[in-house]
């Protein structure tokens, strides 16, 4: 996103577009022809293994096309929550602050190579087949492409042309999958970071006395913040946490919208692999895409409970003992905390790990569907 700042010229921001939209446009055209052919021929096997492939394109795609409209939004939100973050932290915010950014950068890690490793082996299976049983097993077998597609040539008339349109596709779906993944990494970290922010500000508020003036300078060196200090920085993680979700509500529907059939329907060619090393390349897209959806889930709730937890943190405050202002100051902390703030779908449907289990639950009966249906034909 650093390419879509505002502070860049039109074309070094969207130079790379020129090469980009007509690659990723011509693999979803050949793939969503080649499917057309396979459905009209009721050729039910190669239609199955050929629908995963063609729905992550498609997934990716819609991605793109809703949140690259929203960059100048989300540089902004980057910015704001940079100048926000905390340079002095007390002992234990240090602690709990490392904690979650290790286990932040555990998740982003696991996340990014589970799906980088699998696309790679999904990717270069065939290719290892086809030189494999032509050099090795000294078998006359057609040139594998990573993914049938239908094109106005013969992709698979020599080596050359062969290799050519490998790479292409090679490049192609490597770029579509780091779209769907990178988006979902850039809003998990998001989520975490806004989490620990309003982490700290709870602990802040266990440190704020009625009648607090002034900064007092706590054993740590680092001064106690005012209750109008805390005020200020609480509204703006609040403008920051609508911000976010402003620009990935309608990502998270398409999101939740394609996971189920993505899942299901890589289980569902995984089934009907040709290849133990084809099946095991379509359960490491279901761990992949599962893993996207869950963190994305767990990193919303805990984006929730954080905010939630300073109304609790107001509660146990000794309000009580101070003025008229203080008091007030403390019921709004209060009022406001009632509605935690959340990452949604479409601005309805908060994003937690109660989603999560729904989808769960609801890509398990799309797959029994789909099993129940194959074996009665």
């Amino acid at each position: 996103f650093r390419y879509l700042e505002d502070n860049q010229s039109f074309i070094k921001k969207y130079w790379r577009f020129v090469y980009i939209a007509p690659a990723t446009l011509i693999l979803a055209a050949t793939q969503g022809t080649h499917l057309a052919v396979l459905l009209k021929r009721q050729n039910m096997t190669q239609f199955a293994a050929m629908l995963p492939p063609f729905l992550v394109t498609v997934h990716s795609l819609l991605k793109a096309s809703v949140l690259i409209p929203q960059t100048a939004e989300l540089s902004s939100f980057i910015r704001e929550l940079g100048f926000l973050w905390r340079t002095k932290f007390t002992e234990s915010q240090s602690k709990l602050k490392d904690a979650r950014l290790w286990r932040l950068n555990f998740c982003n890690r696991a996340n990014y190579y589970v799906t980088t490793y699998g696309t790679m082996q999904y990717l270069l299976s065939p290719i290892l087949e086809t030189l494999v049983r032509r050099y090795i097993l000294q078998e006359d077998c057609e040139l594998l492409l990573p993914i049938a597609a239908s094109y106005p040539f013969d992709p698979t008339k020599n080596w050359v042309i062969y290799i050519i349109g490998y790479i292409f596709q090679f490049y192609t779906l490597f770029l579509l999958v780091y779209i769907y993944t990178g988006a979902e990494l850039i809003l998990i970290t998001s989520c975490a970071l806004l989490g620990i922010e309003f982490l700290m500000l709870k602990d802040d508020l266990s440190k704020i006395q009625p009648n607090t003036v002034e900064a007092i300078e706590s054993d740590d060196g680092i001064p106690k913040p005012t209750l109008r200090e805390f005020v200020i920085r609480h509204q703006k993680l609040i403008r920051l946490s609508q911000q976010l979700d402003n620009v990935f509500n309608r990502m998270i529907f398409i999101d939740l919208l394609f996971v189920g059939i993505t899942t299901c329907s890589f289980s569902f060619a995984a089934e009907f692999a040709r290849g133990p090393i084809y099946m095991l390349n379509n359960y490491v897209a279901v761990a992949a895409s599962q893993m996207t959806v869950f963190y994305m889930c767990y990193y919303g709730e805990i984006l929730t409970g954080a905010s939630a937890d300073i109304g609790d943190r107001a509660y146990k405050n000794q309000w009580y003992k101070g003025d008229k202002q203080f008091t007030t100051a403390i019921w709004l902390i209060i009022k406001t905390s009632q509605k935690p703030c959340c990452i949604t779908s479409l601005r309805y449907a908060v994003v937690s790990l109660n989603m999560f289990s729904k989808v769960v639950s609801t890509t398990w009966s799309y797959f029994s569907l789909m099993n129940s249906v194959y074996s009665e034909e």
